[in-house]
């Protein structure tokens, strides 16, 4: 018994001195991340995402030159909204030369992705489990209740932006309540309002081959 006491006292500053180094590890990806967004640098930024996440800038990638209008009324409003903004953005020629990476690098070289949010956005509490950890929005000096994740990998931490957009689901949808409009309506709408050029109807089906 006695030896088993010494043992746990002995491992207990281990595994604090592990959960200590882990949350600075979540802390500077995300602001390793910050800083490449707000300077625009895709490759960079890119480094400190999880590979989920460049897997789904490949699937937007994907549906952005093949899905047909059905297959887009059938995803959630964030994901039309994504696929959408890649057919408005980039032309299909480019975007058949890009991988998941190349889609995302190409975002953040164009400010395209988050820079407005990202400036005013900290780390408030961090708590790790294992591989993956959940940081608290911070905005000047109030915690939100909203948990940016972040997910182990090897070569270190990695910032995961999936559940992000999956958070502005709900908000997308109550928008298109508020206004009395259709989930698609309301889609074109903030599409517009993110569009430097005019966009349309035709955009809902795949570019020509």
């Amino acid at each position: 018994m006695l030896r088993w006491l010494i043992l746990s006292l002995l491992l207990i500053p281990l595994f604090d001195a592990r959960a200590a180094g882990d949350e600075a590890a979540v802390r500077a990806t995300f602001a390793a991340y910050k800083a490449a967004v707000l300077a625009q640098q895709g490759e960079r930024a890119a480094d400190n995402v999880t590979t989920g996440t460049l897997r789904e800038y490949a699937r937007y990638r994907e549906l952005a030159l093949s899905a047909p209008r059905a297959a887009l009324e059938a995803l959630p409003m964030t994901e039309r909204l994504q696929v959408l903004i890649i057919r408005a953005r980039v032309p299909a020629a480019d975007l058949r030369a890009m991988d998941g990476r190349r889609v995302f690098t190409h975002a953040v070289d164009r400010g395209w992705i988050g820079r407005e949010g990202v400036e005013r956005s900290e780390l408030g509490t961090v708590q790790v489990d294992g591989d993956r950890a959940a940081a608290r929005l911070k905005i000047g000096a109030t915690e939100l209740p909203v948990d940016f994740e972040f997910e182990r990998e090897p070569g270190g931490w990695r910032f995961n932006l999936i559940p992000l957009t999956t958070m502005s689901e709900d908000v997308f949808k109550q928008l298109a309540r508020q206004n009395g409009v259709s989930e698609n309506e309301m889609v074109m709408t903030l599409l517009r309002g993110l569009s430097e050029a005019p966009v349309d109807e035709r955009l809902w089906d795949p570019p020509t081959p």
